[in-house]
């Protein structure tokens, strides 16, 4: 009989790693946001899921999607643009350590890679 061993995530959880992630000032991670299935809009109105205190940002910046197993970045026609790993997005496909800039603000894309199978371990 095989046995799933325990831990602190559920199955679940250990497929949903994809987070974005605020980098302070010397690049170290200070906020971290969970993605899930949801579009999540990033900017400095009240209303985005992700408020950016940054008046360089737009109200509504950028939102991140999933598309199947992938994240997309689409900038919300910002007025100073939204930058993904150096380079100008529109509408970008993520990918794991991905450096987005918007406005004054560097965020980092997390996506570790999801496990094929759970943990098993024989029974005696």
């Amino acid at each position: 009989m095989a046995l799933l061993r325990a831990s602190a995530l559920t199955w679940y959880e250990l497929k949903k790693m994809a987070a974005l992630c605020l980098l302070d000032d010397v690049g170290l991670i200070a906020e971290r946001w969970e993605l899930t299935d949801q579009p999540v809009a990033v900017g400095r109105d009240e209303s985005a899921d992700v408020k950016i205190n940054d008046d360089s940002l737009s109200r509504r910046h950028f939102v991140i999607v999933r598309e199947g197993q992938h994240y997309l970045l689409k900038d919300l026609n910002s007025q100073n643009g939204t930058w993904v790993a150096g380079r100008r997005a529109q509408a970008t496909k993520l990918r794991h350590n991905d450096c987005i800039a918007a406005g004054r603000t560097l965020f980092l894309f997390s996506d570790h890679p999801r496990p094929e199978n759970p943990s098993v371990s024989g029974a005696t």
